[in-house]
């Protein structure tokens, strides 16, 4: 018979099979904690993302919507448009080289081009009013005249070098810039003040007080819109040739997507990147997530814009977002 004391219950220890059991299920609840975590995380990422490009990519969309819609002229791919761009200073964010302005077709309607007839583009320029200032035309008796003013807005891609989305055949995203010139008073008002002490009061005071040179003729060609103006008062009667358009970084708005991670989305053949106006070949010319489409006579416009966002979202997802507006305008 023995003696030996079985001991109280609390006392004993875990066998080796029991501390395996317990390691095993310590682990195995480790893991699904750590999926779990990982899932959440990866989806707050993804939902992260999907804000971003919807909020950016409808904010940059409707602010084209709004800025097309007020502009003074519309500039397209014709010789008067193209010798505008040309005489545009793009040199601190470039444009892409396969960026262009779209051709104006005045019969159409607001449908993709026909195949083989290419009227899309991914570029806009237009010439918007600025705040008329009031000109000193007589300094004894403080009379004053209301000059209008314009600017003239540029709209492209430009291709960066930050990459915003990573993985296999990453490449440097390609931003969204919206460039604005300095501004330029009306030719035609300054020129139609016909008492010529006046006008060369106006012309002093244009360029002294308010630091602008050059006058702009809003509905001449490149070689016949700009007048040099000098702090005597001189008021050049003939255009300068070969202007130069230089930018003014205080009024341009600059790249629009690069700066909160987001990229245009390279064209590719998904419900979602594919081009929607465009049906040239795309061995030779993609839109790269902005198409620019123009319809209608000068006088009563619409201008299709289509706008494709993507951001990275998790290590293998992208978060996109297509946006198209249509702005309607006068070109006057």
């Amino acid at each position: 018979m023995s003696t030996a004391s079985p001991g109280r219950p609390g006392e004993r220890g875990l066998s080796a099979l029991e501390v395996v059991i317990v390691l095993g299920m310590v682990a195995l609840i480790s893991l699904v904690l750590e999926g779990t975590i990982s899932g959440t995380r990866n989806a707050e990422r993804y939902l992260s993302a999907v804000r971003r490009v919807t909020e950016r990519g409808q904010r940059v969309a409707y602010e084209l919507r709004e800025l097309v819609t007020a502009s003074r002229r519309l500039f397209v791919n014709d010789a008067v448009g193209q010798g505008y761009l040309e005489a545009l200073v793009l040199d601190r964010l470039p444009r892409v080289g396969t960026a262009r302005l779209p051709l104006a077709d005045e019969l159409g309607i607001l449908q993709p081009d026909p195949a083989g007839d290419p009227h899309t583009g991914n570029l806009l320029l237009f010439l918007e009013e600025d705040d008329a200032l009031a000109v000193l035309v007589d300094p004894l008796g403080q009379v004053t005249r209301y000059v209008d003013t314009y600017r003239f807005v540029c709209v492209y891609p430009h291709a960066t070098d930050r990459y915003v989305v990573n993985g296999p055949g990453a490449t440097p995203a390609v931003d969204l810039v919206v460039w604005r010139s300095g501004r330029f008073p009306s030719y035609s008002q300054i020129a139609g003040i016909e008492n010529a002490v006046e006008r060369r009061t106006a012309v002093i005071d244009l360029v002294q007080r308010h630091g602008l040179e050059v006058a702009l003729d809003p509905d001449g060609t490149v070689d016949t819109a700009f007048y040099d103006m000098d702090p005597l008062g001189t008021l050049s009667a003939t255009p300068v040739p070969d202007p130069q358009v230089p930018e003014d970084p205080a009024a341009a708005a600059g790249g629009r997507l690069v700066y909160a991670n987001l990229r245009l989305a390279p064209t590719a053949d998904d419900a979602h990147r594919r081009a929607l106006f465009t049906r040239d070949d795309p061995a030779e010319w993609t839109p790269g997530g902005f198409e620019v489409k123009v319809v209608g006579p000068s006088g009563a416009r619409q201008v299709w814009m289509h706008v494709v966002v993507e951001a990275q979202a998790t290590r293998g997802e992208l978060a996109v977002l297509p946006c198209t507006v249509i702005a309607s305008i006068r070109d006057l």
